[in-house]
Parts: structure tokens; C-alpha cells; sequence
């Protein structure tokens, strides 16, 4: 279990069978340290935070961490508005996350619904039909008169990673 909350990042592991708590720390990047009321989710080897707090501005940033790496990445494309106290959640197929309600940079309550592309944030989450759709466009914008091998797939997919 992750746990974030400011500027501190805790990694949190029960072991059962001793019955013992294990706690290691975690970096917390300078842009989301001052942040709290963000929305997160968790999608495979990422956790995506989307708005946050920090009296008396509301944020639109959106933060990435990867649990594997150990890193942070912030985007440079972030929420329409400032957003805080929202819900983040993933669709049944994994493959898009819904941003529900919150506050906007006034403190007013707001009755937002955001839909986002999983793989805007997390390009390993591409789909083959989508790596598909990426493939042809490069195609037609190449121009290539010539035959395409299964192995360009792999290596665009390995690309968008």
C-alpha cells in the first residue's frame, strides 16, 4: 500500500504470517509535495494524481508516479480547470479514467465529469487497435509505398513506452 500525503511518501507492506508492518519511504516530487484533496488512481506500475489543494489555490496539475522507478514525472498537459476534492476512477476495461465532482479554484462545488484516454498518461496502456490506428497515420503521413512487417509493431510499441 501507497500512502501520500504532502511531502511525505510511504511505502507500506504487511507481511501476515509474522503479523508485522514494514515502512519505507518514498520521494514526493516539489510540485505535488505542497498538494492535498487530489484525485488518484492506479493503473498497473502508475499512479495518476489529477488537481490537489494548497490554501488558497486549487491546481490542474496532473503528477504521475511510477511505482517501479521510483520517479515522478509531471505533465505538461493537465485538467481544463483547477479541480480539488474530485474522484478519480477507472472504467471496467481499464482504458479510461472518469474525474467526478470536486471543488473548482472558487471552493464552489462543482458537478464536473472528465473522461480521459488511460493511455494519454500511461502510453503503455495502448491498445493493439490503437498502436494500429498510430501505424497507419504514420504511414500515410510518410507516404511509404512499401510492404509493413509485424516486427514495426513491436518496435513502435516499444517506442511509446
Amino acid at each position: 500500500m501507497f500512502l501520500f500525503c504532502r511531502n511525505t511518501g510511504l511505502l507500506i507492506e504487511y507481511d501476515k504470517n509474522i503479523n508485522i508492518f514494514q515502512f519505507h519511504q518514498r520521494s514526493v516530487c516539489r510540485s505535488i509535495a505542497p498538494l492535498f484533496k487530489y484525485a488518484y488512481v492506479c493503473v498497473n506500475d502508475a499512479i495518476l494524481f489529477f488537481g490537489g489543494f494548497h490554501y488558497p489555490n486549487a491546481s490542474k496539475a496532473v503528477h504521475k508516479y511510477s511505482i517501479r522507478e521510483n520517479k515522478w514525472m509531471a505533465f505538461e498537459n493537465a485538467l481544463p480547470s483547477p479541480l480539488y476534492y474530485c474522484v478519480a476512477i477507472l472504467n471496467e476495461e481499464n482504458n479510461h479514467i472518469h474525474i467526478i465532482g470536486g471543488k473548482d479554484d472558487k471552493m464552489t462545488t462543482v458537478s464536473t465529469h472528465m473522461e480521459t484516454k488511460v493511455y494519454l498518461w500511461d502510453p503503455l496502456q495502448l491498445s493493439k487497435h490503437e498502436i494500429k490506428i498510430i501505424n497507419q497515420y504514420w504511414i500515410r503521413i510518410l507516404d511509404l509505398k512499401l510492404g509493413w512487417i509485424d516486427d514495426f509493431n513491436k518496435f513502435i510499441f516499444k517506442y511509446c513506452r
